[in-house]
């Protein structure tokens, strides 16, 4: 037969599971907005029975309810699935911050970038092949040269800055993942006391840990076991971040920079005990490293690809650079770097980004501008030879400077004087219309004779004639762009001589695009049979310039001071003989190399440098792939976070607290408490009548 009492403890026992009950439906209620909480819940099991046994066929009675045990609602695979793929998501996350962050340094298309400046340098250089004596031309192509270096060196520093701040990143990054998994070793040493009963379940505990292993998966990828005391074993890499209660400290290591202008140092991961290396395979980690050691996401490669640009520049440009010629005639000159430095021998390793500067004579009082090799010639004039000359040799014609402003002009110079005693050629003339009118004579100083037509100035030097006789002729013309015509003489029928006087020019060409033809005809011999006056004429002859003595023979032509040489150039000369030059425009830079540096910015495609790109392309090339791979990351993070948020909710579903289910759950354990406390009351008047009421009879 059953206890008396037995029924007093039934109920004790149902007030106290009730009552648990009532406490875990509070503790999730609190908790409902905690990081990382799982909603607990009361498990209860009936009571093992007594041994009470009712009535003749020995039945047992029930011994009431017991709280089994309190434990948290988790599902280990959800859990292992979303931290697996929140490894991802730091890592789509952090790649693509940091492409939009390569985006922004290059910043195209904007007014600023180097895109924009590389147009201008193009379009600078195409008004100067049209226009190569002008010098505030010259300063635009100088000053947007500067305007690309300075943006491509911007761009390198920020790409360096950058690099600098992911080292940063790296190295905070470590002690966050020490102290993560420092907190998980201390939390398993924790429950694994707390569980080490068999009994008690470490819930709140676990959860903390759990939310630990969330954080530290987005940084880093990592494999988690549990072993059988309750602690977690967490691996990443082959390296065992946490052991039971032990974890693997991190530590950083920096690979010093190269020493170049634009270099920076590496910063790594290492075990801070054996000093071994260590890398991850996906998390914030791996991404920081990626977005800096990349050759095609990363900072290097797009550092690698300004490199490529710079020595671009240094070698193929200066070299078509090289090729040309300044108004000083002069060639071999770098536009970017120093002055003379043979960039196309340099080897490698080199310093292009660090070194590329415009070159700064450029910038330098007197020529100055001038350097820029607008030509791929020294002089843009072409003289004749005589027809019937008796005598020998050419005048030289060579311009200096000018801005021709005429039409393709056909000159013809004529010997006026020839020095009797010396045989020298004294004065000339010209013509621009084939004879029909000829300038006055020009006389020459020694052997030379300046003459401008149509504003480019040049001299004509007649050393090269021998035994020049009066009337002796020579052509040439100017153009607007080298040389013209072929040397051929007219009008020398009187020649009894040979040579063509040399011409040369300075000034600036007012004649315009066009070419202007120059005749000069003989106009005086001196007492040697030399020429000692010239005339000259623009007009093919018609109209002929008063004599001018000499040599060398000075004259104007369209603001081109014009100077010719006929001793020694010609040989014999006769009075009436008459030479032809032309006048081009330009400042003996025509712009034809100008046309060409234009197109190694544009078309050509010849270099290795740049991957048999031009560079317009290879640029172009590069801010495409950098707009195509911020896309493409940008894509695969929503979509990754997609991924995530889906796990999170299914986590969610399991673990979350819901509100309207603790509603319920405490009303029925609120009635549950009351019912049971009913019971136990009905059970104490059985009692106090069991008790008070009974005795002996009669009482």
């Amino acid at each position: 037969m059953s206890s008396t009492f037995g029924g007093l403890n039934i109920l004790s026992r149902s007030l106290y599971a009730n009552q648990a009950s009532l406490d875990t439906v509070g503790h999730n209620i609190a908790n409902a907005g905690t990081d990382g909480y799982s909603r607990q819940s009361v498990n209860l099991a009936t009571a093992v029975p007594a041994g009470e046994v009712y009535g003749r066929n020995k039945n047992f009675a029930g011994s009431g309810v017991t709280v089994a045990s309190i434990t948290r609602a988790r599902d280990i695979f959800t859990d292992r699935q979303l931290w697996k793929q929140t490894s991802n998501l730091g890592y789509t996350e952090t790649s693509s911050a940091a492409l939009t962050k390569l985006e922004n340094i290059f910043s195209e298309p904007s007014d600023t970038g180097i895109q924009t400046v590389l147009n201008q340098f193009w379009s600078s250089w195409q008004a100067l092949s049209t226009d190569a004596s002008d010098t505030s031309v010259r300063a635009e192509v100088a000053q947007n040269g500067l305007a690309v270096v300075d943006a491509i060196k911007n761009a390198a520093q920020q790409l360096k800055d950058s690099a600098e701040n992911v080292n940063f990143e790296v190295k905070a990054g470590v002690n966050t993942i020490n102290q993560l998994t420092e907190g998980i070793s201390k939390l398993n040493e924790q429950i694994y006391f707390a569980e080490f009963s068999g009994t008690n379940h470490a819930n709140d505990l676990r959860d903390s840990r759990d939310l630990l292993v969330d954080q530290l998966s987005k940084m880093v990828n990592i494999s988690v076991n549990e072993d059988s005391t309750g602690r977690y074993t967490i691996n990443s890499n082959g390296v065992n971040l946490v052991f039971a209660n032990c974890y693997t400290k991190l530590a950083t290591s920096t690979t010093p920079s190269t020493g170049d202008v634009y270099g920076y140092a590496e910063t790594n991961v290492i075990v801070a005990d054996t000093g071994k290396a260590i890398s991850f395979a996906d998390g914030q980690m791996k991404a920081l490293i990626d977005s800096r050691d990349s050759e095609t996401k990363g900072i290097k490669g797009y550092m690698d690809s300004l490199e490529s640009i710079s020595k671009y520049l240094m070698q193929d440009f200066n070299a078509v650079h090289q090729s040309g010629y300044g108004t000083d005639n002069i060639n071999g000159r770098n536009f970017f770097g120093d002055n003379s430095f043979d960039y196309a021998s340099q080897g490698e390793p080199y310093d292009w980004l660090g070194n590329l500067e415009i070159n700064s004579a450029i910038n330098d009082t007197g020529i100055g501008l001038g350097i820029i090799a607008a030509k791929t010639s020294l002089n843009g004039i072409s003289v004749s030879l005589p027809i019937t000359n008796t005598g020998s040799g050419v005048p030289e014609v060579s311009v200096a400077t000018g801005t021709y402003s005429g039409t393709p002009t056909n000159v013809k110079i004529k010997v006026d004087t020839v020095d009797s005693t010396t045989g020298l050629v004294s004065q000339i003339s010209y013509s621009t219309d084939d004879g029909v009118n000829w300038s006055s004579g020009v006389a020459l100083t020694g052997s030379k004779a300046n003459l401008t037509i149509d504003g480019l100035s040049f001299e004509l030097d007649t050393t090269a004639l021998t035994s020049p006789a009066v009337d002796n002729s020579y052509s040439f013309t100017l153009s607007g762009s080298s040389l013209v015509s072929a040397p051929v003489l007219v009008d020398s029928s009187k020649n009894v001589g040979s040579g063509v006087p040399e011409v040369t020019t300075t000034g600036t060409y007012t004649g315009g695009t066009a070419a202007t033809n120059v005749r000069i005809k003989v106009s005086s011999l001196d007492g040697s049979g030399k020429v000692n006056g010239i005339v000259y004429s623009t007009d093919d002859g018609e109209n002929w310039s008063s004599a001018i003595s000499g040599p060398p023979f000075a004259f104007n032509i369209m603001g081109l001071d014009v100077e010719i040489n006929t001793d020694p150039q010609l040989v014999s000369p006769a009075i009436d003989n008459l030479y032809r030059f032309s006048l081009p425009a330009g400042n003996n830079a025509n712009g034809d190399n100008a046309i060409k540096l234009g197109n190694s910015l544009k078309t050509d495609t010849s270099s290795a440098t740049l991957g048999n790109k031009s560079l317009d392309e290879y640029y172009s090339s590069l801010i495409g792939t950098l707009g195509i791979q911020s896309q493409d990351a940008e894509r695969i993070n929503t979509n990754q976070q997609t991924v995530v948020d889906q796990l999170t909710n299914l986590r969610q579903s399991t673990s979350g607290v819901n509100m309207d289910e603790e509603m319920t759950d405490m009303i029925r354990f609120q009635k549950g408490y009351n019912a049971a406390a009913r019971v136990l009351t009905a059970m104490d008047e059985m009692l106090d009548k069991l008790i008070n009421g009974t005795g002996a009879v009669g009482r």
